[in-house]
């Protein structure tokens, strides 16, 4: 799912389903530190997409603005925030 001109996926791992950053060059950042079933991860990365649509417009930024000054760790408290 494109968020602000981002990539993020969820993915598999051997203890759930997390949401992760997709880099330029493929790599993935785990951004969720709770994993949940498939259909769990896809409902929070909806909800996540929304949060940070609504957040940049609320700071009146371009995308661009607003992944310069939001990184991992504001990423991962939207996703905690949304559990």
């Amino acid at each position: 799912m494109n968020i602000l001109g981002r990539e993020f996926v969820t993915e598999q791992m051997p203890e759930g389903w997390v949401i992760c950053d997709r880099w330029i060059d493929g790599v993935l950042n785990i951004i969720d530190n709770k994993p949940s079933n498939r259909k769990n991860a896809r409902v929070k990365l909806r909800n996540l997409g929304e949060s940070l649509v609504k957040d940049c417009q609320k700071l009146g930024i371009s995308p661009e603005q607003y992944w310069q000054s939001h990184n991992s760790n504001v990423l991962t408290q939207f996703v905690n925030q949304l559990q």
